[in-house]
């Protein structure tokens, strides 16, 4: 009986830190103003993150770089996380944002685009693998 009320225990702690590191995708919503570029290896500015994106509630990304918005998605299932980051080594360790280009796509463990993110408060930090990070600002 200890046992179970042991291993009962455990898996609520489990349970409770998973939901701690979940992106507060909500937070995300609005609009986000680069503070610092994301920059490769030679100094060059990264063409994937732009100088302001806007999140929307219906998982849409939109930014003056881009051709069209984008759909995006947060806190993606267990596979389709590992899988990021088995393509995309340098992100171990951040939130993973799934992202892909037009409806034509559904199959979200094969999507093209890949970022990293940190979420504190009005601060967003994007990374794309072989970049720094970039750093936002939400604006009011």
């Amino acid at each position: 009986m200890n046992r179970f009320i042991f291993f009962s225990a455990m898996a609520i702690v489990m349970l409770m830190a998973s939901a701690a590191l979940a992106l507060d995708s909500a937070a995300l919503i609005g609009t986000w103003q680069l503070v610092e570029n994301a920059r490769d290896k030679d100094g060059k500015p990264c063409p994937f993150v732009g100088q302001q994106i806007q999140f929307t509630a219906d998982g849409k990304m939109i930014s003056a770089n881009m051709p069209v918005p984008f759909r995006y998605k947060v806190n993606p299932a267990k596979g389709e996380a590992e899988g990021a980051i088995t393509r995309n080594p340098d992100l171990k360790g951040m939130e993973i944002m799934l992202v892909m280009v037009g409806d034509s796509q559904n199959d979200w463990s094969k999507a093209p685009i890949v970022y990293g993110l940190q979420l504190k408060g009005n601060q967003l930090i994007m990374k794309v693998s072989g970049y720094t990070p970039a750093r936002y600002k939400k604006q009011k």
